[in-house]
């Protein structure tokens, strides 16, 4: 009779034990990836790198950038592409008249930018060329770019170069049953999984009529995988609101930049996520950027962030494309 009492003591001493750490684990809060993430932040004066315009005597008018990438080629030069065109003359609607994308090079990132001749020219074509992102593409030796088109209606298209200069258009539509018309803003990368990461801002996917963010993934940039909404905010009824992703994974958290541009023009939303696949606006934005359409850019040992526009014409709308180091602010 004595042993089996101190067995049940032994028990219930134990029980206790692990009844506490069980309520210890109930109690003991979840991660809060908002104070474990790194916070972004311009370093300095963000300053204009270029003109908007080729020239002086170019032409009459007033000239704009918007929405670019950047990469460097394989002798370390660095290489800038983006929409870049006059504003429209009489008769042409501004959001329909994108002749040209702008191509300059430089080796110092923030200053020395030379103009090249324009990588695409619609002039005298479909006078519309959108927003381009471009990577380096190892499977077939070759540069590649997605960028948007406008033929019958618009589209993301896929073009070719070897030297970043010539680029050979396909004229095909990526995947033009399942994606909404306005689809746009193209970032790439190449993900975990050995595919190509495709990011888009659109409505639609799924049948929900949200401003998106998709992820489309391929592996040769002919054939692509159904898209994915990796972002979806409750905002509209009939078109995206936000645009111009970057996605970038510091410390093995992803963080997802992209411009609000229908809530304030200039305003770059930052959230946080731990899984690529998903990012939730309601809880883990970090903060809150100056500055619309950013690319984020590593050159040389230092990291930039950039700003353009507005498209629109007024008296701001000729500082071109500006540029500031990126810092990260660590919270612990």
């Amino acid at each position: 009779m004595l042993r089996l009492n101190i067995i049940i003591v032994i028990c219930a001493f134990f029980g206790t034990i692990s009844c506490q750490t069980n309520q210890k684990r109930l109690d003991t809060p979840k991660k809060n990836i908002l104070e474990d993430a790194e916070i972004p932040y311009l370093k300095g004066e963000s300053q204009q790198i270029f003109d908007p315009k080729p020239s002086p005597d170019f032409d009459e008018n007033k000239w704009f950038t918007n929405d670019h990438c950047f990469v460097v080629d394989k002798k370390g030069k660095l290489h800038w592409f983006g929409i870049n065109n006059p504003f429209p003359p009489e008769g042409k609607d501004l959001y329909r008249y994108h002749p040209y994308l702008g191509h300059l090079t430089s080796n110092s990132a923030t200053k020395n930018w030379k103009r090249e001749p324009f990588a695409i020219n619609e002039i005298e074509g479909t006078e519309y060329i959108g927003a381009p992102f471009v990577v380096w593409h190892e499977e077939s030796n070759r540069w590649v770019m997605v960028v948007e088109q406008w033929r019958e209606k618009r589209q993301l298209e896929v073009y070719w170069s070897t030297d970043l200069v010539n680029w050979e258009e396909t004229k095909t539509p990526i995947l033009p049953n399942k994606l909404w018309v306005g689809t746009r803003d193209p970032h790439i990368m190449k993900g975990p999984d050995g595919k190509y990461w495709i990011h888009v801002v659109a409505t639609g996917n799924e049948g929900m009529k949200q401003s998106q963010v998709l992820r489309i993934r391929t592996k040769d940039f002919v054939n692509f995988e159904n898209p994915e909404t990796i972002l979806g905010i409750d905002d509209n009824e009939w078109a995206t609101l936000i645009e111009s992703p970057f996605l970038i994974e510091r410390n093995g958290l992803w963080y997802l930049f992209f411009t609000y541009a229908h809530r304030r023009y200039a305003e770059t939303l930052v959230i946080v996520s731990d899984n690529p696949d998903h990012f939730d606006y309601k809880k883990n934005v970090l903060t809150t950027m100056f500055g619309h359409a950013a690319e984020i850019i590593s050159y040389k040992g230092k990291e930039y962030i950039t700003s353009c526009g507005p498209e629109d014409a007024h008296y701001l709308n000729t500082h071109g494309v500006t540029m500031a180091e990126l810092g990260w602010l660590n919270q612990k």
